[in-house]
């Protein structure tokens, strides 16, 4: 982003990235704030992601996909447009109301609209919604969110289709066991119990995990369990914290093991000094590896961070080495945040003086980073105004940058 502002010539090269969903991953790494703030520092004209959004067909499941939407078309213009209407620019504000008053996919449009914009922006929609909705769109509305929680009373037509869509959950919901009443010794024993079924296992570690508190005889369950591959397990195991460590450490030196992989992990997140070797070769083994680092470099950091400078005095240089090559290579960058706060703990100065270009980052992550360890200079104040001000930004981003700005 820093490098387009110095180069506005260049912008169309925005539209390549607006028309091209380059992400690693769609659900996890960030692009719409950053691709909208493009589009608008830029001057770019909004018109070819209108006529995107209106080039896709209706959403389709595998193997009957929307062959225009292979590049993911429809969300980046949805998802560009939005940012850009919250922005101000009133052309991407009438451009999604009127694709909810014509468009194929309107209800995920409007899913979209209700869940980021004011709510006076959306809430005039509701008599489009009633003339347009159908029975057989019960499976894309979701009845406890908006817009329908709001306009739930307003027209039959719109209360049949959420009837229908809640009955269709709650009959799922009656197939799911509810467990959040269970004690954890009744959770252990369900988990111990030898006829107790995969699925009702899995309710029950994931009942753990939403508890959030230690269970020890977990534990005593988790050889079968593991040789189970049971669903579950990891998340049960990380809520045990400290505990977890004796018997991690047992599983990090047993290749044969099915917890191996999970073991170096939890690690990660409790371990001490001595565990650094298991840390390291988990690492070593994702050398191939496109994703999976930060936790592991986190728990690396972590350690290092609290041993004696002298210590490891090599070993902190290889993950520097190491963390600095992620923070530029990684395919994922939802995780540039983690490797920018570890960096921050084994070599402050150097990583905070190339902070200031973070605050352009695309990962709302990296941008709170920046906005709390950036250095003052004039350049990064004048970014920090911006970011305070941006309707776009995170809230939390917003509160960093006004504290940074002024700490009275």
């Amino acid at each position: 982003m820093a490098w387009l502002h110095d180069q506005p010539e260049h912008g169309h090269l925005v539209y390549a990235c607006t028309a091209r969903d380059t992400r690693w991953d769609w659900q996890v790494d960030d692009r719409y704030t950053y691709l909208a703030r493009l589009v608008h520092d830029l001057h770019l004209d909004v018109a070819p992601l209108v006529t995107q959004l209106r080039a896709c067909g209706p959403y389709g499941r595998w193997p009957q996909r929307d062959p225009t939407d292979d590049d993911n078309q429809f969300n980046l213009a949805v998802g560009v447009l939005e940012a850009l209407a919250r922005k101000g620019n009133t052309q991407a504000i009438e451009a999604l109301r009127g694709y909810v008053r014509d468009g194929v996919r309107w209800i995920d449009a409007l899913t979209t609209l209700a869940h980021s914009w004011p709510t006076e922006w959306w809430d005039g929609l509701w008599e489009v919604a009633a003339t347009r909705i159908r029975s057989d769109d019960a499976a894309d509305v979701l009845p406890a969110s908006e817009p329908w929680l709001r306009w739930r009373g307003r027209d039959r037509g719109i209360d049949a289709v959420l009837h229908t869509a809640q009955r269709g959950r709650q009959d799922a919901r009656d197939r799911r066991v509810d467990l959040s009443a269970s004690t954890d010794d009744e959770l252990v024993a369900l988990l111990r119990a030898p006829g107790t079924c995969r699925a009702l296992k899995t309710s029950a570690l994931h009942q753990i995990r939403r508890n959030a508190r230690p269970v020890p005889e977990l534990l005593d369950a988790v050889e079968q369990l593991a040789a189970e591959r049971q669903a579950g397990l990891f998340g049960a195991l990380r809520v045990l914290g400290p505990q977890v460590l004796p018997a991690a450490r047992g599983w990090a030196g047993d290749t044969e093991h099915p917890l191996f992989d999970a073991a170096a992990h939890l690690l990660a997140d409790h371990g001490e000094e001595r565990d650094i070797p298991a840390i390291l070769t988990a690492l070593d083994r994702l050398t191939d590896e496109w994703c999976g680092h930060d936790r592991l470099t986190e728990g690396l950091a972590r350690i290092l961070a609290g041993s004696r400078p002298a210590a490891h005095a090599d070993l902190r240089a290889t993950v520097l080495r190491r963390l600095r090559w992620l923070s530029r290579a990684s395919p994922h960058s939802y995780e540039r945040g983690s490797y920018l706060r570890s960096l921050l703990l084994l070599d402050r100065d150097r990583t905070a003086a190339a902070l200031p270009s973070c605050l352009l980052d695309c990962e709302p992550t990296v941008r709170l980073t920046a906005a709390e360890h950036a250095p003052l200079t004039d350049r990064t104040r004048r970014w920090l105004s911006t970011l305070r001000d941006d309707p776009l930004e995170e809230a939390s981003v917003r509160q960093a940058a006004f504290t940074r700005l002024d700490p009275s």
